[in-house]
């Protein structure tokens, strides 16, 4: 197998295996800010190397897995476009066919572009999603959000919209150019977010998977299996879009026989720079930074992930966690000690060296090598959710965190932290949404919950107004509370501490090796363990992403009012008093915080809702 083309499949691999895992719930997103709405722009979810926008590889998302993060924040309110490109192309490639996806057309790569590359001017032809985002009189904008490569892609994207590209200009005198090089195009793009992108390229090298046939072979096989499917190499469904390099698949022809002509092409030969490989090297990544830059009138947010860290045992080094994909691990860990000093490359030492398997954080937060764009490492979030700030600057770089024990692909993928990495995105488009629209401030809810899905007359709409009102809990996003999804302990120790006015604990340490420091709950569970409120779920860890059940959390409010022993006699047929929940509830029930689920039962094994988690504080604190 060519070697430079075995580097990028080696990464589908990373990407498709993770996406094989069993149905996705809903997130529990209590971590995002209610945020008000400041706009209704679309967002557009571009994928990175070897992605895709559906479900066109063995019915999975690359956003998502088996669930789709696209329908979750669709059904959320937000209107979100997933788009298909060139798995392998380059960014310009990429962003030609990203603007025709988005208004419509047949995609037009350049005259000059394509001279100079040796490949065909235009590709695939598109009806257009956002066709009105050219008229001139429209207002529309979009925000777009990029993973890996995808990030590099929406860059490319802004620049050639708003400042064209000379060489195009000059050589198209005929007048076909297309209108994405003239520079005449109306600002539409608001924001760009980049989750995971490689802005300075990766250091990671081919040399660190050497046996990619049989890696192939068997995770093709473990597709199959992990999916129920008859999935094989003549019908992964993954297409090249390589048809600008004349390699379409004809019709009829067997997979293996396209995949077969793709490897062998002379397209990967190492002169041709108008590829993947050759943006995603740090030499590559250090051209484009120096043309795509960072364009004043959008707004610029980055993310990144990390799953390695320095080891005790070799401190000069960053090894990977023992959570990271296993198809990841040889190259995190290569990537945790590389250096590179040659001359006429992009230096790389140690500052490049923590990683998600894939990119290394500093790579992540913006372009350093070959750009001059500004940047700000201490955005951050606030209280550990992705929130607008009033005073952020357009056309500089705002780094927002760090994921800490995540990689790469599961930042997308999310096989394991689901609902936890779900939340992120909700709150990333809360966020977005709350961005003013230029001239105007976001409307204030003016003590009316802006939550669609908290009806009056039910019983838990006081207390939702009170916990909204003061802070405590907040939604899943800017329109929905969620009243039926249920809790994490994480989150209700969170709201409990928030109701107790956010104090600060003695000491930010606890046993719990799953307690992320910097996290949004962090605080909180100090502070709960430090007054004996929770005690975690073994000696070392707290589990901050189990659901909390009702008994569980009547339990909680009890100790934080000091175990108070209580006289009522039990009413509840389904507690018994041998249970450590047992007096919790019968003080639940004495003080009204609990009425029980009806029948004389209290079901203390089942999920706490988010509904009922209020309601319990609301009962309990609102005196």
């Amino acid at each position: 197998m060519n070697s430079k083309f075995a580097k990028a499949l080696a990464m589908v691999l990373v990407i498709a295996m993770l996406l094989t895992v069993s149905p996705l719930a809903f997130a529990d997103a209590d971590s995002a800010a209610a945020s008000t709405e400041g706009n209704k722009y679309p967002i557009v979810l571009v994928h990175g190397l070897f992605g895709w926008g559906g479900t066109e590889v063995a019915n999975l998302h690359y956003w998502g897995g088996f669930s789709s993060l696209q329908q979750m924040l669709d059904d959320a309110g937000y209107e979100v476009y997933t788009p298909s490109i060139g798995p392998v192309a380059s960014n310009w490639d990429r962003a030609c066919e990203l603007y025709a996806y988005l208004v419509g057309g047949t995609v037009d790569y350049g005259q000059y572009h394509s001279a100079q590359n040796g490949h065909a001017r235009y590709g695939r032809t598109f009806e257009g999603v956002l066709p009105e985002l050219n008229d001139a009189d429209s207002t529309l904008k979009i925000h777009l959000v990029g993973h890996s490569m995808g990030g590099e892609t929406i860059r490319m994207l802004a620049q050639l919209l708003e400042n064209g590209d000379p060489d195009e200009m000059r050589a198209t005198t005929d007048g076909s150019i297309s209108k994405l090089f003239t520079g005449r195009c109306r600002h539409w793009i608001e924001s760009i977010t980049t989750l995971c992108t490689p802005h300075d390229g990766s250091q990671y090298d081919g040399k660190v998977y050497n046996d990619e046939e049989p890696v192939i072979h068997r995770f093709i096989a473990g597709l199959s299996a992990a999916t129920g499917s008859d999935i094989n190499e003549e019908n992964f469904g993954l297409d090249f879009k390589l048809d600008q390099w004349g390699l379409v698949r004809e019709p009829g022809e067997s997979y293996s026989s396209y995949l077969s002509r793709v490897e062998n092409s002379s397209i990967w030969d190492s002169e041709v720079t108008d590829l993947s490989d050759y943006d995603l090297s740090p030499d590559g990544a250090a051209v484009l930074n120096s043309y795509a830059k960072a364009q004043d009138d959008i707004y610029y947010f980055s993310i990144a992930c990390s799953d390695t860290y320095r080891s005790v045992v070799y401190p000069h080094h960053y090894l990977p966690y023992e959570n990271i994909n296993p198809l990841m691990k040889r190259s995190a860990t290569y990537m945790g000690r590389y250096k590179n000093y040659a001359a006429g490359h992009v230096t790389i030492d140690e500052s490049w060296w923590e990683n998600d398997g894939i990119v290394s954080v500093r790579s992540a937060q913006y372009p350093h090598e070959g750009s001059t764009d500004r940047y700000n490492l201490d955005y951050g979030t606030e209280n550990g959710v992705i929130t607008f700030k009033d005073g952020t600057e357009k056309g500089v770089w705002n780094y927002i965190e760090k994921i800490e024990r995540t990689d790469h692909i599961n930042m997308v993928g999310q096989m394991t932290n689901t609902k936890f990495l779900q939340g992120k995105f909700y709150e990333l488009a809360a966020m977005l949404a709350s961005i003013p629209v230029e001239g105007k401030t976001p409307d204030s809810p003016s003590g009316n919950l802006p939550f669609v899905d908290v009806i009056k007359g039910t019983y838990y709409y006081d207390p939702v107004v009170w916990g909204y009102d003061n802070g405590i809990v907040s939604g899943v996003d800017a329109a929905h509370f969620a009243p039926d999804q249920s809790c994490t302990r994480a989150q209700v120790v969170t709201f409990l501490w928030r109701a107790a006015g956010k104090p600060a604990p003695k000491s930010a340490q606890t046993p719990f090796t799953d307690v992320i420091d910097g996290s949004f709950y962090s605080d909180a569970v100090a502070w709960a363990y430090e007054k004996g409120i929770v005690k975690g779920t073994t000696g070392t860890t707290f589990s901050p992403d189990d659901t909390v059940t009702r008994g569980q959390f009547v339990t909680i409010l009890w100790r934080y009012e000091s175990c108070p022993e209580a006289s009522l006699e039990n009413p509840f047929n389904d507690v018994p008093s041998t249970e450590f929940y047992a007096k919790a509830v019968l003080w639940a029930a004495e003080n009204g915080v609990t009425v029980g689920t009806g029948s004389g039962a209290f079901a203390p094994n089942n999920p706490c809702t988010r509904a009922q988690v209020v309601t319990f504080l609301y009962r309990d604190l609102a005196k």
